[in-house]
């Protein structure tokens, strides 16, 4: 399926955006984010380096910056609210037990708030905080 298709699709359904961002949030695993949180590890700069070849494809990234502009107000009011990524996490029993300790939840509020900045950086300015690091 080529991008455009893909893109298309993506705007044609308004409910696609929310199950986007529940269904990752859902695929982090405990191990991930115990490892994530021991190490300090900004979890954005996992995301946008990951996908560099994909997102910083000039071809590729107007579009991609575009769909996530369209559904800004869904990504927004996720990473603007630490408590629905926690409730998410929660559905995994072992994500949960780890939630419960005090340092998995200020790793996880650091977590959210930094996701936000860095992709509001992205969508609207264009600007990867991470490439030349």
């Amino acid at each position: 399926m080529r991008s455009v298709d893909i893109l298309k699709k993506i705007i044609e359904d308004e409910r696609f955006a929310r199950r986007l961002i529940e269904n990752a949030i859902k695929m982090i695993k405990p191990e991930d984010f115990l490892n994530a949180m021991k190490s300090k590890t900004d979890p954005s700069k996992l995301i946008l380096n990951h996908f560099h070849n994909i997102i910083e494809n000039p071809a590729v990234k107007p579009l991609v910056q575009t769909a996530l502009r369209i559904y800004w107000n869904d990504i927004e009011s996720y990473l603007t609210d630490a408590n629905k990524v926690y409730e998410i996490l929660c559905k995994n029993e072992k994500l949960r037990e780890i939630l419960k300790r005090e340092d998995a939840k200020r790793y996880l509020n650091y977590a959210v708030a930094s996701a936000y900045k860095n992709l509001y950086e992205w969508v609207w300015f264009g600007k990867n905080p991470f490439v030349g690091e």
